[in-house]
């Protein structure tokens, strides 16, 4: 029998490339996706194109994994990309077994100048939050739900396939990456956190029509995670040597502070040690399942000491 065969959407860096890793190494075929389109607004400043990474990664994983590894480029914003994806990668290996769909973009826009553009929810000109939605929905919502539609149609189709040989359907699973900013909002990245909400219903939706035939649909919701995204400034400054953070080492400071449970932040094999996990329950479906070191719990009771300093600073410096 073939490899169980996955196709995991972004993976040519950051958290896809730890996820399509993690598969690989669990004996999996893998399709290593990258954009084949070009975003002047990418705030990561990748200094190779999606292709070479693609490629590279692929060669890799051969090699450690003994598995099999193509690389397919698509640009999930356009509309017919993600069928196309799907499809290509079912004529590559004749079978689908897992889709991880991990693509994902922020909503800020880069100047002219090469600087993330961000604005408070209440500030946001017209004309810039009209680009910022355009972004994140085309790819983070409208790209990840036809990714699953096709997928869901292939899989039911195996599904059917199985039965006429006289057995039972086998488990196959699609899990989305979101994001616990769907319940975590932050004032300059609503649109983000808009485009990731509308992911849960998806998942939720498709569940029903999966369940029938073992097919499993569930979300992975990643606090911050350190990879290439989360490297951007993030407009916040080191009080001494006025130096100013990046995302990923802003929300470390507050970690080590009290705001999660587990006092750092995610790494991409977190992330891709979760989404590996969660494919392979074959009676858990439905689900949006935060992997961010506790940092969504209710925490005023935990860190009541935490909050309880700040609240006393607050009131002296007002005076009593």
């Amino acid at each position: 029998m073939s490899n169980p065969v996955c196709l995991v959407t972004g993976s040519s860096s950051g958290i896809g490339s730890a996820i399509v890793n993690r598969f690989a190494s669990q004996g999996y075929d893998v399709t290593v996706h990258y954009n084949s389109g070009t975003d002047s607004s990418d705030p990561r400043g990748h200094k190779t194109s999606g292709a070479e990474r693609a490629t590279v990664i692929a060669d890799a994983i051969r090699q450690e994994h003994g598995v099999e590894a193509v690389t397919l480029g698509a640009d999930l914003g356009q509309p017919e990309a993600a069928f196309d994806l799907v499809d290509r990668t079912y004529e590559q290996f004749g079978r689908l077994d897992t889709v991880v769909s991990n693509s994902g973009v922020t909503n800020f826009v880069v100047d002219e100048a090469g600087k993330a553009v961000r604005y408070r929810f209440h500030e946001t000109p017209i004309e810039h939050l009209s680009k910022e939605m355009d972004r994140v929905l085309s790819i983070n919502l409208m790209g990840a739900y036809r990714l699953c539609q096709r997928s869901l149609k292939l899989m039911m189709d195996q599904a059917d396939q199985d039965r006429k040989r006289g057995e039972e359907p086998r488990h196959r699973s699609i899990l989305f990456v979101g994001s616990i900013s769907d319940v975590a909002p932050d004032s300059m990245r609503i649109p983000y956190g808009v485009s990731k909400a509308g992911l849960n219903h998806a998942v939720q939706g498709a569940a029903f029509e999966g369940g029938p035939h073992n097919i499993t649909v569930n979300a992975l919701r990643p606090g911050v995670v350190e990879t290439p995204l989360t490297s951007r400034p993030s407009g916040v400054f080191d009080p001494d040597s006025g130096k100013e953070y990046t995302v990923a080492e802003t929300y470390g400071v507050m970690a080590e502070g009290g705001a999660q449970p587990i006092p750092r932040i995610g790494r991409a094999e977190d992330i891709a040690f979760a989404a590996h996990a969660f494919t392979q329950i074959p009676y858990m479906t439905g689900q949006l399942i935060a992997v961010d070191g506790g940092f969504t719990m209710i925490s005023g009771f935990p860190n009541r000491e935490l909050f309880l300093k700040e609240g006393l600073r607050r009131r002296q410096e007002r005076g009593g």
